[in-house]
């Protein structure tokens, strides 16, 4: 005899409800599209576990014990009860099934990806990204941990295993307070950038990476008087004896307001690519696929 704790067998139960609501075994197994012999085993199974007879044979079909009487109604309970689990899982599977997990880099996360993911979701409103802003390799990172399906980098890291493709070109200039000393000049030469603070992004970082390489094919090295985590932190720090670089993106409302201004390095091209990457061989979910493509035909179209 079972434990009371013991749980009833599910398709017992089912099988049990339908011959109660059809009469008998043959209705019972049309309903479940079952053999005639597998909705009485699975009744015969289900009567050994409760240890008593459920239902009384005859001519007519089934008649319910007393036993049976008093299992009826908790068996429908209990039947609905799996049913709403059920519903409750598929529902939260669908929901999953919707998620679009996103890495971005710093100014493709702040500056350009809210604006794609608004216009991609005018298209399919059912899909909900989740954006993870943090620097180019740990972006790549994410993806390869499966913490993100889509990412955005720019920086130089190497990106063997990803499938990846250019979006845009970005380029790096010197920002400066209206009050510097360079402030009326339309460019500045390599070596100048000694003279004054630099206030740098963090190590990892897309823009610094870009441009210390640059720097260093022009025979200029620089020491960072300050790093920040961030953009915005970097020009919230300028003074009018320090400098930042800066991607003219981030900068570009600033500059067309006059609180900051942004001026190319003579001799240095500090030119980027903004791309998206995805692991080569990683399972496509249906949400990612689709902002994948979404991407590459507003590329096409100049968006």
């Amino acid at each position: 005899m079972p434990s009371s704790a013991d749980p009833l067998p599910g398709p017992g139960l089912a099988a049990f409800v339908a011959a109660v609501q059809t009469g008998t075994v043959h209705g019972a197994a049309e309903a479940l599209d079952l053999t005639q012999s597998a909705a009485t085993k699975r009744i015969q199974t289900l009567e050994r576990r409760v240890g008593v007879a459920l239902f009384e044979r005859h001519a007519g079909g089934l008649r319910l014990t007393e036993a049976g009487l008093v299992l009826y109604p908790e068996a429908c309970q209990a039947l609905a009860a799996l049913r709403h689990a059920a519903d409750a899982v598929a529902t939260h599977q669908a929901g999953t099934g919707r998620r679009l997990p996103i890495a971005a880099s710093q100014t493709i996360g702040e500056v350009l990806l809210p604006g794609w993911l608004m216009r991609f979701r005018a298209d399919d409103a059912t899909i909900r990204p989740l954006v993870d802003v943090r620097n180019s390799p740990a972006v790549l990172d994410a993806l390869r941990d499966h913490r993100a399906d889509i990412g955005f980098v720019e920086g130089l890291d190497p990106l063997d295993g990803f499938e990846h493709r250019v979006l845009l070109h970005d380029e790096i200039l010197v920002v400066i307070t209206p009050d510097h000393p360079w402030a009326r000049r339309r460019s500045v030469r390599p070596q100048e950038l000694r003279t004054q603070a630099y206030i740098a992004r963090e190590v990892g970082s897309g823009v610094r990476a870009v441009a210390t390489a640059g720097l260093e094919q022009a025979g200029v090295a620089l020491v960072p008087q300050l790093e920040m985590a961030s953009s915005l932190g970097a020009k919230h720090a300028l003074d009018r004896e320090s400098f930042a670089l800066l991607s003219g993106l981030v900068v570009s409302e600033e500059v067309a307001a006059g609180t900051l201004k942004a001026l190319p390095i003579s001799g240095v091209e500090l030119r980027r690519d903004l791309r998206v990457v995805r692991l080569a061989d990683a399972p496509r979910t249906a949400a990612a696929a689709a902002f994948w493509r979404w991407l590459g035909s507003a590329k096409r179209r100049g968006d």
